[in-house]
Order: structure tokens, then sequence, then C-alpha cells
């Protein structure tokens, strides 16, 4: 049963994806009571798109990356006296459907933090990753976008990533605190075009490879 007193706010960072993200915000709206969208200083319409949707935007003038962009979202949100808080992807990837599992995971104190688990990943170094964090932390899919935390985990850890880790730094370092995880089984459309992200085979296998060398590193 959903509890109504929670105030559930969406986090999107977006970098030139006005092609989905009026579709995103309208999906995502039916899910939560704001939805944040963080442009990381796109040079289309994503933002004016976004905010036709009914988003409150925040516009970097110059690009900061995912990790900042939605650690932009997480402050924003606890202004706006958010309780429940999910990232979700601008590209059109995720399934709304998903997006009200992983919240209903948290509003309904299954879980702090639920961590979507997609069937399949692309690329060998989020393999590797998962294997890492599968053993050491008990989380099988790291470098999922989708995820539901509770305001206590974000305020507990007071950052969501300061190392550049593909935002994993906040979900360890719950983990860390002794905050109760659970991860949800997701479904992964194919987008149309190529991942900002990960466009290149050998450059996304590097970024993810470095990401898991800063969290054996900095997150102790």
């Amino acid at each position: 049963m959903m509890l109504p007193d929670k105030k559930i706010i969406v986090i999107i960072p977006a970098l030139n994806e006005q092609k989905t993200i009026g579709e995103v915000v309208r999906g995502a709206k039916g899910c939560a009571d704001h939805v944040i969208v963080v442009d990381d200083a796109s040079s289309d319409q994503t933002a004016k798109i976004a905010g036709d949707a009914g988003a409150f935007v925040i516009k970097h003038t110059e690009n900061r990356g995912y990790d900042a962009s939605i650690d932009d979202g997480f402050k924003k949100g606890i202004d706006m006296s958010g309780e429940i808080f999910a990232t979700f992807d601008a590209d059109g990837q995720h399934k709304f459907e998903d997006l009200k599992k992983i919240i209903s995971v948290v509003e309904n104190k299954e879980a702090d933090l639920a961590i979507g688990q997609r069937q399949t990943t692309k690329h060998f170094a989020e393999k590797i990753f998962g294997t890492y964090t599968n053993f050491k932390y008990g989380i099988e899919d790291p470098l999922c976008g989708l995820k539901s935390y509770s305001k206590e985990v974000y305020q507990a850890v007071g950052h969501f990533d300061t190392i550049k880790s593909i935002g994993t730094q906040l979900m360890i370092e719950a983990v860390m605190k002794g905050f109760k995880i659970k991860s949800v089984p997701v479904h992964i459309k194919e987008r149309e075009d190529n991942s900002r992200f990960y466009f290149n085979q050998w450059r996304a296998n590097y970024k993810i490879f470095m990401a898991m060398v800063k969290v054996i590193l900095f997150v102790k």
C-alpha cells in the first residue's frame, strides 16, 4: 500500500536530450510530486522542452558532469522538502513502471535505497565493477541510473558523488553506514542513438574502470 504523506522527487540529469526529455518528464510527473531536470549545459532545446513539460529546471552554464548534476538535483529536492528521491535517465531507456516499483520499495519502507538491476550490461568493465560491488557490498548492478533513496540516506552521507564514480558513491557509503538496500529487476529499452556517456566502447570501459578504482581507493 502506498503511503500518501511522502513527497517524492525525481531527478533527471540531461545533456542534449531534446528528442526524449519531454516524454520522460511527463511520464515521471505521473510517478512523483516534482520532477527536477538538471540541464548540464545543453546546446539544444533540452531545458526549454523540460520546463514546458512541467519540470523544475536547473541549467548549468558549463558542463559539470553526471555526478555534479544529480548532486545539484538532490540539493534542490531537499529545499523542496523532498522525502524520497529517484534518479532517472533522460534518454528514454527507463520504463515508468520500473520507476514506480523502485519508489514504492522506499515508500513502503522495504528498504532505504532501491537499486535498479538490469538484465544485461553492455560493457566488460561494468561486469567487473558489478562483481566487485556484489562481493564487497551486495550490489550486483552499481551503474544502473534508476535508483530510489530515502531523504535520510542523502542527509547521512551529505553528498551524492564527490569522486566522479558514475553515481555509485552515495549508494556504497549508504551501505557502509548500515542502510538497508534492495535490488529491483528493471528493463532497459534500447535507444536509437548512442549514449553520450558510453558512445565509444574503449572510452566507456576506461571510464567505468576508473570509477571502480576511485571507489576502491577513496570510499572507505
